[in-house]
């Protein structure tokens, strides 16, 4: 915790209100709710971490457990994950649209020498029939 929260030792944060440190909303529900809060996720910013944290409450010694895990890093890898994801999405839809224009160049330009073709064929056969 005194790594976690950049402190230089216990002494520092023993006997001290949570609200120092934490957003207390979590500890205040368990305590009035009586019900444990199970692996909630939450962002540190003044601390820049990510923690996953199970509070658990002991009503009949009226005390709060906190147990938190740094998963900084792997919401870290998360976000680059999914940027990346979002990222090839753009890139397959460029191709995609960029393939379909050149099949519709290709349609166009066979349409055109198609035609050309059935008009020169037309006036020859025209022709040979006279």
């Amino acid at each position: 915790a005194c790594s976690m929260f950049r402190l230089k030792g216990p002494e520092e944060i023993i006997g001290q209100p949570i609200v120092n440190i934490l957003n207390p909303t979590d500890y205040l529900s368990a305590i009035t709710v009586g019900q444990s809060v199970k692996e909630c996720k939450h962002y540190l910013a003044e601390y820049d971490k990510y923690v996953a944290e199970t509070i658990i409450y002991d009503k009949e010694y009226r005390m709060l457990y906190s147990f938190m895990r740094d998963i900084t890093a792997h919401e870290q890898q998360a976000a680059e994950r999914a940027e990346m994801r979002s990222k090839t999405v753009e890139i397959t839809n460029a191709v995609i649209e960029k393939q379909m224009r050149v099949v519709q160049e290709i349609a166009s330009l066979l349409g055109e020498t198609t035609a050309e073709t059935k008009i020169a064929l037309t006036q020859l056969k025209n022709t040979l029939e006279k």
